[in-house]
């Protein structure tokens, strides 16, 4: 594997803030949009639109209720223990905070999938009655670690909201 020297990072051609109504992030502008294959609600974007495994993708739910500090410890078990369920899973990193009214849920993990191991970084959160998953996966290990500077862009601009932001950021 190559030394931090010697690694290549893509390079950032420019950012788009992509904003609705319960969630912004910035992802670069260059990156094509893309759709769920089975019409869930939110939206993927990808560097290669003929890679539909090298994404950052978003998936927006009405769950019909608003998550209690009871439910947030049903929620964190069963997402941590759905990981462990994928075949050869290695969780590298978890964590679950709570901040005000927004629970969230955090995993860096590997895991194969058609032969390929792959990587994944998701942000799971729970807003009034909406669960936002956010999730940045490589098609390889190796093409995760590549992109990973702008999943990085994408997942810590992240913003869960009520209103759908104005321009105010854009110029």
């Amino acid at each position: 594997m190559a030394n931090q020297a010697e690694r290549t990072y893509p390079a950032i051609k420019g950012l788009l803030w992509y904003r609705e109504q319960h969630y912004s992030f910035f992802v670069p502008n260059d990156w094509h949009r893309l759709y769920w294959a089975d019409g869930r609600d939110g939206v993927i974007f990808g560097p290669d639109p003929s890679d539909p495994f090298t994404i950052f993708g978003v998936d927006i739910q009405n769950i019909g209720t608003t998550i209690t500090p009871e439910d947030f410890e049903c929620l964190t078990e069963g997402f941590f223990e759905g990981i462990e369920q994928l075949p050869d899973s290695v969780i590298e990193s978890r964590n679950r905070k709570i901040v005000g009214k927004l629970y969230e849920l955090e995993a860096k993990y590997s895991f194969r999938e058609d032969g390929d191991t792959r990587k994944r970084w998701v942000r799971l959160f729970y807003y009034k009655t909406y669960q936002i998953a956010m999730s940045a996966q490589g098609a390889t290990a190796e093409i995760y670690d590549y992109w990973l500077p702008i999943f990085f862009e994408a997942m810590m601009t992240a913003r869960i909201h009520s209103k759908k932001p104005q321009n105010e950021f854009i110029t």
